[in-house]
């Protein structure tokens, strides 16, 4: 006999990831980091969690500097672990990014037009837009992208929409960053207010962060690559080699729910003892929360 938990498994599995910077010849960012094994390290992280994806999300910033060889290296580390997971894969450009060497190393099309996509899966949508602005780091959509979203979100899906953008529409603490922001938050919440976009995944800030937009949770990543400093003072902005992590993201009937995952691989020890998990094992299904919840005094 299985334990059964409280409430039914998720409908609807992703693994959120950002910001992996990649550089193409086997260059370090910023003389420090290197971002392929970084990428590859989380990706077996990924393949460890032991989770049935539905989807493999790279939110933005997918290489450093627009490098065609650095979009070359993404697909030939990404590609073999999504086949193993079986799961889509999900990806959209970010400031770090340029769309035209990304997109015809991506999706074999030589154009400098956002390469905005919608990605079906048992009944989830998920739609990725690019929101670089061509020649600037903020972030936004062009109205030629908003009327595309508009008449994507116009019938809704089964399970709803998750939204893919890599600058977080949520307000975050550092100044410097501030400069960088989505530039028209108040449109974007205006458009998908009343749509079936149930969570907006990003990331860009380099930190695992959550907020809303208008009642839309806001699921931020962690870059892959590097991350910012939260406990430097907030003028500041500092990267630190680590804490490097992913988003574990679950979709139930009713909520989205986001668990941070980190990249790197700590000692672990059972919670629980074999011999407590035999036991909960052995108790009938409908006795198993009086069983373990219960405290012995």
């Amino acid at each position: 006999m299985a334990l059964t938990g409280s409430r039914q498994a998720p409908s609807h599995v992703i693994a959120h990831l950002s910001d992996p910077h990649l550089i193409g010849n086997g260059g370090l960012l910023a003389g420090r980091i290197d971002t392929e094994t970084q990428l590859r390290n989380a990706l077996a992280r990924v393949e460890n969690a032991g989770e049935l994806f539905d989807a493999l999300v790279i939110s933005g910033d997918l290489a450093d500097s627009g490098d065609p060889a650095a979009y070359e290296l993404l697909l030939t580390i990404v590609r073999p672990v999504v086949e193993r997971l079986a799961c889509a894969l999900v990806l959209t450009g970010g400031n770090h990014d340029e769309r035209r060497p990304m997109a015809q190393a991506l999706y074999g099309v030589d154009s400098d037009d956002p390469q905005d996509t919608v990605t079906k899966v048992r009944g989830l949508r998920i739609i990725a837009i690019d929101s670089a602005v061509p020649g600037y780091h903020h972030g936004g959509f062009s109205d030629a992208q908003y009327a595309w979203l508009t008449k994507k979100l116009e019938d809704p899906a089964e399970h709803g929409t998750i939204l893919v953008i890599h600058h977080a529409p949520i307000t975050y603490r550092s100044p410097v960053m501030q400069l960088l922001d989505f530039d028209d938050v108040e449109r974007l919440r205006d458009v998908l207010a009343g749509s079936d976009v149930r969570a907006i995944l990003s990331g860009h800030l380099h930190v695992t962060s959550f907020g809303t937009l208008g009642a839309i949770p806001v699921l931020v990543a962690g870059g892959v690559s590097y991350v910012d400093d939260v406990g430097a003072p907030r003028e500041l902005l500092m990267g630190v080699d680590g804490p490097q992590s992913w988003n574990l993201v679950e979709i139930h009937h009713d909520q989205v729910v986001g668990t941070v995952v980190p990249i790197e691989q700590h000692e672990t020890w059972p919670a629980l003892s074999e011999a407590v998990m035999e036991f909960m094992e052995s108790v009938p299904e409908e006795d198993q929360r009086e069983v373990f919840s219960r405290k012995r005094t």
